[in-house]
Parts: C-alpha cells; structure tokens; sequence
C-alpha cells in the first residue's frame, strides 16, 4: 500500500476527499453519494438529432451536452434524445414532464446566452482534448467547441469569448492528462471522476460531468504510464468514492479502481441525469411478499436479469423490458443500482409503481456501485462501503446483492464476513463462481453462487436449469438461480413460454423468496428485519 493512500484513507471517511466546488442549484451533502439538482422545469426544451432516427454529428453532440450540463446545473430544462435507437420522449410522460421543440436547437444558446461565459475550444487532431475542454468547461460556466464550430460561435448573435484554445498544444494522449492533472484537478470535485472515450462519448454523461464539475479523462490501465497517471487520480480521491462512466476494459479498469477503494458506477451512455437528479427523492418501495410458500421436495428457480449496475440500462433497454406486457406473469428478479436514490430517484419510484407481486428488484454488483472488493487495500474502507451499500439498499428496498469478486471469482471470507457483519438488512448475496452453491458467513448471512450466469437465449436457459437439476433424487429440496443477461433479445415473454415448458418438480419464485427458503432451510432467521 502506498504511503499517498494509507495518508488519505485514514484520514478522510466514506464520500470523503470532498473537493467539490458550490454550484448553484445543486444540493450534495456529505453523506450522499451523488447531488440532487432542482426540480426539473415543467416544460423541458427538447433536442433531438437533424434527422429521425439519426445521431447528432460528433460537433454538435458535444457542444450542445455542455450547453445542457451548464443550464441543467441550476436548474434542469433541457432534455436531449442523443442515440438514434432513443424514444425522443422517453420518461418524460412517466415524470410528468412536457416539452417544447424548438425548430433551431440553435436557437437556446441565443435563450441561455447569459448563463455562458466562452467557449473551450478543443483539438481535432488530439481527440482527449475534448475530455480536458469538458472538465475546463465544468469550471469555466465555458460550451465545449470544435474548431469547426468557432468561427459561428464567436460571430453575432452569439458573440461568445475564446477562454481557451487547446489546438496545437498537445502530443499525446498523456500530455493531455498530466496537463489536466498540474492544472484543473484541483478546481473539480473529487467525489466524482468520469471516464468517457472521447472517440465515442460525445454527448450523453458528458452534460453531467460538466454540472457536477467533474474532471473527465480516458486512462487505460492496461499500459503502464496511464496506469501511473491514473493511479495519482484515483489516490487522492479516497475510499468510497466513485468512478463514473466507464473503462478501456472491464476487469483492469474495475479492479485499478478497487485497489483505491474508488467505485464504479457504468454510465457513459446515460442521457438524462441532470434531469432525472432533479425528481422527487421519495421512492414508494412496493412491500415483498408477506410470506414464503411451503417448502417442498422441488425444485425451485429464481431468474434474474443482469446488468443493472448500469445506469443507461436502467434508463432505456430495462424499460423496453419493462413494457413488455408478459412482464409480471412469472416471478422474476431485476438487477438495479441502490445509487438510483440519488441519481434517478424519480425512475426508481417508476419500476416500484408499475411493479407487479412477481417483479423483485435487487442490487446489481457490487453495492452502490461496482467493485472488486477483495482488491480494496483497506479493510475499514471496505467495511464503510459495505455498511453504505447496506444503507441505500435498505432505502432502496433491495434486499439482495450481486458481488463480483474478481473476474472469474466467487466470494472470498474476507468479502462474505464483512458483508455478514456489516449489512444487517440483506436476505442474501449472489456470487459469480458459477455453479458452487450455498456458503453462510458469520452463522447469518447466506451467499449462493450462480447456478449460472449471463444467459443470453433460450436454449441456454434451457442448458443451464437442466444442468444444475442434474441428480436431483427428489426427496430433497433444491435451489437453482439462473442469471440472464438482456442484450440478445430475451424478454419477459422468452421466461414465461420457458415456464411453461417446465414440469411439476419445479417452480419459479422470486429471488428474494428463494433466499428466504434457503435460510428456512438453514435454520436462519426468514427475515433479518423481521422481529423475531
């Protein structure tokens, strides 16, 4: 462990390292992981792409996400479809909100003007110039701009100042960063540090890092100096924190993180969060199930869908999900993230409304956000997220978490204690290390790794929950939960014709019910909440 880190984990507490600028409009006390913005405007100003079902050009998708973080920062009121596959009014009718076009998107800078103090203009020929503009632009009240774009903004009716040109000053993608480092890192909050590729991110998450004034870059580490930059960052961020966005790869990003106790929230692709931080931050959890049906000598399954650690999952592909009108036939478990209490709070409250008896939401990995914990250096460090994890789930009502210990592992004594003693509210944990089975930590908190994982068609399905009834005898009861992932086509639909296809010696239940039989089994309390 590095001196810089033992230095900042002692002394600074979970969501510590508070550099984080007052913005006016935004609401972030200490104790909450992401800010609350005001109340959405009624009337949103609506963008959307030239062309139905096109995409904004790459000019256009960054400049008009800084123009929204800037105005959305004091108050949200402008909403943006950015991706051609997007609903253009998607959420809008669920929030209660209503819109107004303008037939020249151009029109609301001339409309915010004076919110706007310049331009950041950025290098076409150094792409990671627009992650260093985006974080100026945060601290600047700046519009993020390409050279293309210069010559109209700086002309009437805009008439906006070059605060800064970053063109021929750079010779790669490190000179970037270290420049952003010696120069701006201090000016932005280190609650938050977002990660956006700039050859892909144009817009979406790019107008929250710049409401929240966060520092935004794009560090792989995978090759060693980025590493070494990337770990200056993340070292003086403290344990707790978190990462925003996403990485060049997966494990490596997720796993640099952990090592510093920085938590990663997948995000790159969100759209609205300015807007949906602004809803109402009362959510009206819909009660489980009061009691568990009797345990027989079956077999009983418990689905549940992947991925909803990631907020621009929750925000379009789970809704698609969500309307499919099979949905609530079956009983079925649904990843979502317990930091949806803070940065969609309003779309939380949505799923609880239109939940039906058989939809169970739990946390997806690993807590209020993703990590790997056994990598967290700090065992104190550790605990705190674990307890935080256990506070928003339990606001939340989510009663079950996913826990990706490493890439391919399964849940370590060190992480199921820790989970054991310090998240007293959850049924249970689900781990990654496929087909494993049940472990109880501290005589009182059950963990079952996955019968299966990342089932993405039918016939896997079909595979999987025939694999794990293998030997069933049938003079025992036997608890499969089968993990599928929603990107290739399964829908509610797919799980209620495969429930069909199932004999007598199974049922499906939900998966906090299977975790509530499992511990019935094991002579544990039914419900750690429950009085005894």
């Amino acid at each position: 462990m590095s001196k810089l880190y033992r230095t900042t984990a002692a002394a600074i507490a979970l969501t510590g390292a508070v550099i984080s600028p007052s913005i006016a409009g935004i609401n972030w006390p200490k104790e909450q992981l992401l800010p609350t913005f005001a109340q959405p405007a009624p009337t949103q100003d609506l963008i959307s792409p030239p062309t139905a079902g096109s995409a904004f050009p790459k000019a256009e998708a960054v400049l008009f996400s800084s123009l929204k973080g800037l105005v959305n920062r004091t108050k949200p009121r402008i909403w943006t479809c950015e991706g051609s596959g997007d609903d253009k009014y998607e959420w809008l009718s669920e929030l209660g909100l209503s819109y107004s076009e303008p037939s020249d998107r151009w029109s609301l800078i001339t409309k915010y003007r004076q919110e706007i103090k310049g331009i950041i203009v950025y290098d076409n020929a150094q792409p990671d110039t627009i992650n260093l503009a985006t974080t100026i632009a945060g601290s600047s009240n700046a519009l993020v701009v390409s050279p293309d774009l210069v010559a109209k903004l700086t002309s009437s009716p805009y008439s906006l100042p070059i605060l800064k040109d970053l063109r021929g000053k750079f010779h790669g993608r490190l000179s970037v960063y270290q420049y952003l480092y010696d120069n701006y890192w201090a000016k932005t909050s280190h609650r938050v540090l977002t990660g956006l590729n700039p050859t892909a991110v144009y817009g979406n998450l790019r107008e929250y890092a710049v409401a929240i004034n966060s520092t935004v870059l794009w560090l792989d580490p995978r090759k060693p100096k980025e590493k070494a930059l990337l770990n200056r960052y993340l070292a003086s961020m403290g344990p707790g924190t978190l990462y925003m966005g996403w990485w060049a790869e997966e494990g490596s990003g997720v796993r640099a993180a952990s090592a510093y106790g920085v938590v990663t929230c997948a995000s790159d692709w969100s759209t609205n969060l300015t807007n949906f931080g602004g809803t109402s931050r009362k959510v009206a959890v819909k009660p489980a199930p009061a009691t568990i049906p009797p345990i027989e000598n079956k077999i009983y399954v418990a689905f549940i869908i992947s991925d909803g650690d990631n907020f621009q999952y929750l925000e379009h592909h789970l809704h698609k999900m969500w309307l499919d009108p099979e949905r609530g036939k079956i009983p079925m478990g649904w990843t979502v993230s317990p930091t949806m209490l803070d940065a969609m709070p309003g779309v939380l409250d949505y799923y609880y409304k239109t939940a039906t008896d058989n939809d169970c939401l739990l946390s997806g990995p690993s807590g209020y956000g993703y990590t790997y914990p056994n990598y967290w250096r700090d065992g104190k460090a550790l605990n705190q997220f674990v307890a935080k994890s256990d506070e928003y789930c339990n606001r939340a009502g989510l009663r079950i978490i996913t826990i990706w210990n490493t890439i391919t592992g399964g849940i370590d004594p060190k992480v199921g204690d820790a989970y054991a003693k310090h998240a007293p509210s959850l049924l249970g944990l689900t781990g990654q290390n496929a087909g494993k089975g049940l472990k109880i930590y501290r005589h009182k908190l059950p963990t079952f790794d996955l019968t299966a994982t990342y089932c993405g068609t039918m016939d896997h399905l079909v595979r999987e929950v025939k694999g794990g009834s293998a030997g069933w005898d049938g003079k025992s009861p036997r608890f499969l939960i089968i993990q599928a992932e929603p990107w290739h086509g399964l829908m509610p639909t797919d799980f209620v014709t495969f429930a069909k296809g199932l004999n007598s010696n199974y049922q499906i239940v939900r998966p906090d019910t299977i975790f509530k039989m499992m511990r019935s089994v094991n002579q544990l309390p039914i419900d750690p909440l429950q009085p005894k």
